[in-house]
């Protein structure tokens, strides 16, 4: 079974493909307009930190047409001294748009209740439908994750991957059955330590970055996991995980057994 397909976030109501990108690595953006169009990639990250001007222009470019096709995910920045209804009408004039799906911050605590309210009022004015967090603190992400805290989280962005396995322990298994959020990861390749030979088991060779996704989506948990090319020829490369599908048990061993290997060192 290949990932072309794509399916459900959560409970959010979207339907999103199993490889997002963020762009802002150098990825030209006639190579993000042809990942929609030939292997139907609308998850797109939206990061201030990044040099976004190729994934502007390939939004400015699908939206009038697509809108409703696409999931545009926009990262809310850890500054002091900001409103966050000017930095959303910020983005939304900058991309031509009248709303975001999905809004996230990265969080070491849960969402305050200014916050919340100042989320509620973006969405009911229809500008923000969606709003969701990232933490590397799993904790945080469990209690969430299973209604032992409540917050208005629609969606979580998790590190996870061959090396960093943690969020099968304290996550995955918290997630509620019912009305769950949707789980996107990042860092598949592990900071790329994943794809360096001289990081590998003697005598085994490195794995590709398409392994290192297969290996993520392989999880039942997981419905995203994010990819971001520097060019066109590695967006073609990271793709292929899409028609490749989930890794049968020989290459889940070898590839937990080379992300062990790299952790214990």
């Amino acid at each position: 079974m290949e990932f072309r397909q794509r399916v459900p976030l959560g409970r959010t109501g979207l339907m999103v493909s199993r490889i997002g990108l963020a762009s802002g690595y150098g990825v030209p953006a006639a190579a993000i307009e042809k990942a929609f169009h030939e292997y139907r990639i609308n998850y797109l990250y939206i990061s201030p930190l990044m040099n976004l001007g190729n994934m502007v222009q390939a939004i400015r470019s699908l939206a009038p047409s697509q809108r409703d096709e696409l999931c545009l995910v926009l990262a809310r920045p850890i500054f002091r001294g900001f409103r966050l209804e000017n930095y959303v009408e910020r983005w939304l004039k900058k991309l031509g748009l009248e709303w975001i799906d999905l809004l996230f911050q990265d969080m070491r605590r849960p969402h305050s209740e200014k916050l919340t309210d100042r989320v509620a009022r973006l969405k009911e004015s229809g500008k923000v439908r969606l709003l969701g967090m990232s933490s590397h603190k799993r904790p945080l992400l469990r209690k969430i994750a299973s209604g032992a805290v409540k917050a208005p989280v629609d969606f979580f962005h998790v590190r996870y991957n061959a090396v960093h396995t943690g969020a099968e322990r304290d996550v995955f298994p918290h997630l509620q059955q019912e009305n769950r959020p949707g789980v996107v990861v990042f860092t598949a390749t592990c900071w790329r330590k994943l794809l360096k030979p001289k990081l590998m088991p003697a005598g085994e060779r490195p794995l590709t970055a398409a392994d290192c996704y297969r290996f993520v989506l392989s999880h039942p948990d997981v419905n995203v996991c994010i990819t971001a090319p520097s060019n066109a020829a590695q967006m073609e490369d990271n793709l292929r995980a899409l028609d490749a599908g989930p890794l049968d048990s020989d290459e889940m061993a070898r590839i937990r057994r080379i992300g062990m290997h790299i952790y214990g060192r």
